[in-house]
């Protein structure tokens, strides 16, 4: 999985914020955190609050086309892109956002500590080691060392042993077999042989003798 991130990676490309779509999501029912479309350095935990909050808002607008109760007069419903161009330019979405939160899902803690969970571990319990600011690439070395954590495959060797037989008698199968199948096919051919000869005996009687 390739991951475009700079030493800067927490930094976020200028965003343009559309404050009329900012409007009609509000008249819609949807109350949206205004600072998190004007922060243009925000921290991993903030990346992550923008990440969920873009995932939950689209949902919200879907459901609302969906069951045909979009108001008309806010007139068409916003599309994923223009959700996430809210908070963040659309190429760090696709090459950062989706590519690494969907992968802290099943690590508890680490989600806890992303969401600013009162009773999350410290950083240092998190990380072990405290920055004053953490960047998806922090996350990212984080992910490949929880999954290096994991128990390893199953060798080669037990993996493909049960395809082969192991017993004496499974063995001694397959060679009666190998030479059954060999035996046949020497019964074949000696029976087209004798047919040849029969058919040569034949045509030798069948041949006129030579006048004199």
């Amino acid at each position: 999985m390739e991951i475009s991130h700079s030493p800067g990676a927490s930094k976020r490309e200028r965003v343009h914020v559309n404050k009329d779509l900012l409007a009609r999501l509000k008249t819609a029912g949807l109350d949206i955190d205004k600072s998190l479309c004007y922060d243009t350095n925000p921290s991993l935990q903030v990346m992550y609050q923008c990440y969920k909050l873009i995932n939950k808002i689209y949902a919200k607008v879907t459901d609302l086309v969906t069951e045909r109760i979009w108001p008309k007069e806010l007139g068409k419903a916003p599309n994923q892109t223009e959700v996430v161009s809210l908070f963040v330019a659309r190429t760090t979405w696709h090459n950062s956002y989706v590519k690494v939160f969907p992968l802290v899902e099943g690590y508890e803690d680490m989600q806890s500590w992303l969401d600013g969970s009162d009773d999350c571990k410290s950083d240092l319990q998190i990380w072990g080691v405290v920055k004053s600011k953490y960047a998806v690439g922090d996350l990212i070395e984080w992910l490949g060392k929880q999954k290096g954590k994991k128990g390893k495959s199953p060798s080669k060797s037990v993996a493909t042993s049960s395809t082969k037989p192991t017993t004496k008698s499974a063995k001694g199968k397959e060679l009666v077999a190998a030479s059954g199948s060999g035996s046949k096919k020497g019964k074949e051919k000696e029976v087209v042989v004798e047919e040849v000869e029969k058919k040569k005996k034949k045509s030798h009687k069948k041949k006129p003798a030579a006048s004199g």
